[in-house]
């Protein structure tokens, strides 16, 4: 029997199921095609560079000039000099077999490379897309290799990247403030601390050849660093540097600081010290060691020595300052009220403190001293007696106020805090040996900047050596402010000190400080180092001109002189003070005058200088007398030290 044949039918289910069908396709074709759309708009550029990689894409970094630094007039002392490098990319020259031979003729021809040489490189190097072959490189060569590439369109792979090297026109000038710069940023000085202002912004150049071997490129271009206009003046500078110099070929000493400064606005224009270095070869040390010396030397002995050259004494050693703090002293009393200009004391060589005989410099005494003779004649008695009626409270207090334990803030890295004796600790013998400068440390900018605070009338400043600095195309971004940060003392207080300072150049410890035909004021200062057995002393003296109204400040620390009969003696100080003034007052507009105008109490100066006479005539003080400061501190059993 013949089966029938069942046929299906397209019935309404089928029908929806297709229609079910056909709109998810339709649906899922949408979606696509908005998520491509999305991709494009929100990563293009991203999955375009992907794509462009495969495309012999290439990039490089476009480095900012460094910006410059000047000094307050305007010359250079840090630039940065534009060099060339010379780049190869291999994966791209031997991505098609016409590339190589082109390439190779070009930078024989333009560059001089010797092609067999070239060749071996790249096939060497196939996947490498950036290949640094020669570096520093003439501009002319990379002109012309450009003018050539211009023409030839088969040359490929081949490119310069734009470098920046620092360059220092005068070597060793002022080299611890500014510190040097290498590829990685600033190291010491102002390249360090300014360097976020220095280094400026990179750019980025990508790109690609097309298939008519077109290059495609997105450009964006570098932003140069600022450039800094420092407080620093080039002769200024130029001159401290040369006394250094010549003191230490005639007597030498293990380290020496030296700060020319603006007492009224905290203007450092001139720092250095006789480790000066060439900061276009910092890790050089033939200028402190001679060949054999070096090759005795182990890496880290080098090493060492590296750290203690670029090291800024001014700012990151500390020391006791001796007897150039018993200006604070005085000046602390006198506001306080505890003492007066008028006041007199009794020096009978030593005193009685704490179970202590604590000597003044002069073992026979000094008798009796007004307060300002006190100063003039650096009487370690007198000064004990002033800090009893402060108090150790307020005398701590003073240290503080006048920036001592703690940072100037100054615009350098490497700036120490110092150490003083806490409050609590500052019992009777402390208190004693502190009034004239021993048994805590200090840095030399404290000192500078606690003296030019007492100069000017009593307003503090933060020291500083940056003025200005501005954008490459000359706009103004930051701007030192000349504004107090604090009050010291008074304006009498002041003046005081001007006049009892100036006294001490012209009748006291200070006379080798004198300028002829200006008013010189200072205090010298003279500190035994410890072990005190040892018998090395620091020594160093504060200048300033004119002293009835200081315009310009000079502050010389001299570390343990090598000559040792002038080892315990401030007068090396003092002489190299004179002759930095002598040189540099007539260039900040200073002149001698024929007849000076003495704004200072002559009766009082008259009666110093008979004083003095008389005292040289008896043969208690020696013609060619000079502060030794060393201060004979005695205990009970008869133990003795040097302070």
């Amino acid at each position: 029997m013949r089966r029938k044949r069942r046929t299906k039918r397209f019935n309404v289910v089928m029908k929806n199921s297709l229609y079910v069908a056909f709109i998810v396709v339709i649906l899922l074709c949408i979606a696509l095609t908005g998520r491509l759309v999305w991709i494009n708009n929100k990563k293009g550029n991203e999955y375009g560079k992907k794509v462009l990689s495969q495309q012999a894409y290439s990039s490089r970094t476009i480095v900012a000039e460094r910006g410059s630094i000047t000094d307050r007039n305007g010359i250079t002392i840090a630039r940065s000099e534009k060099t060339y490098n010379v780049v190869l990319d291999p994966d791209v020259i031997l991505s098609h077999d016409y590339y190589m031979k082109p390439t190779l003729e070009a930078m024989e021809e333009c560059l001089g490379y010797n092609s067999e040489e070239m060749q071996k490189i790249i096939n060497d190097n196939p996947k490498s897309r950036y290949l640094v072959f020669e570096k520093n490189i003439d501009y002319i060569k990379v002109s012309n290799f450009n003018k050539y590439k211009s023409s030839h369109k088969f040359v490929v792979g081949v490119w310069f990247e734009e470098e920046y090297t620092r360059v220092y026109p005068y070597g060793n000038f002022a080299s611890h403030v500014i510190g040097y710069a290498t590829r990685d940023g600033g190291s010491y000085g102002l390249e360090q601390y300014y360097n976020d202002y220095l280094t400026g912004t990179e750019g980025h150049e990508y790109g690609y050849y097309d298939p008519e071997l077109n290059s495609q490129k997105t450009l964006k271009d570098a932003i140069d660093g600022y450039t800094l206009t420092t407080t620093l003046d080039f002769n200024i500078q130029t001159i401290i540097q040369k006394k250094i110099e010549n003191f230490q070929t005639e007597i030498g000493c293990n380290n020496i600081g030296v700060i020319v400064m603006n007492p009224n606005n905290g203007e450092i224009y001139a720092m250095a010290s006789n480790y000066e270095y060439d900061l276009n070869n910092p890790r050089s040390l033939e200028g402190m060691f001679t060949e054999e010396e070096l090759e005795e030397m182990t890496e880290e002995e080098k090493t060492n020595a590296r750290y203690k050259m670029w090291r800024n004494f001014c700012i990151s050693d500390t020391y006791e300052p001796g007897s150039t703090f018993k200006t604070v002293t005085v000046a602390s009393a006198l506001e306080e009220g505890v003492i007066s200009t008028g006041d007199h004391f009794n020096c009978d060589g030593y005193t009685e403190k704490g179970g202590w005989r604590i000597g003044c410099n002069k073992k026979s005494g000094h008798g009796s001293l007004t307060l300002a003779e006190s100063l003039m004649k650096s009487c370690n008695c007198a000064l004990m007696e002033i800090a009893d009626k402060l108090g150790s409270n307020k005398f701590f207090n003073y240290q503080k106020l006048f920036g001592f334990g703690e940072r100037t803030g100054i615009d350098l890295t490497g700036e120490a805090t110092g150490i003083i004796i806490p409050k609590s600790n500052l019992n009777v013998t402390e208190l004693a040996t502190c009034s004239f400068g021993t048994t805590f440390n200090v840095t030399m900018i404290q000192i500078a900047a606690a003296y030019a605070s007492i100069l000017n009338g009593g307003d503090y400043y933060v020291p500083h050596v940056v003025k200005e600095i501005k954008t490459s195309d000359g706009i103004t971004v930051r701007k030192s402010e000349d504004a107090p940060l604090r009050e010291t003392v008074s304006k009498t207080t002041s003046e005081f000190i001007h006049d009892a300072l100036y006294m001490t150049v012209e009748a006291g410890t200070a006379t080798p400080a004198k300028v002829s035909g200006y008013l010189i004021g200072g205090k010298t200062g003279t500190a035994q180092k410890r072990p005190r057995t040892e018998k090395k002393y620091v020594v160093s003296f504060v200048g300033f001109a004119p002293a009835d109204n200081p315009q310009v400040m000079t502050y010389v620390v001299i570390d343990e002189i090598h000559d040792e009969t002038l080892a315990g003696s401030s007068s090396p100080a003092t002489r190299m003070t004179s002759e930095i003034m002598n040189d540099i007052l007539p260039y900040l507009g200073m002149y001698p005058e024929g007849e000076i105008v003495y704004n200072v109490d002559l009766e009082l100066l008259q009666e110093i200088d008979k004083n003095a006479e008389d005292e040289i005539n008896e043969g208690v003080i020696p013609e060619d007398y000079d502060e030794s400061e060393s201060t004979g501190v005695e205990n009970e059993e008869g133990f003795s030290t040097e302070g």
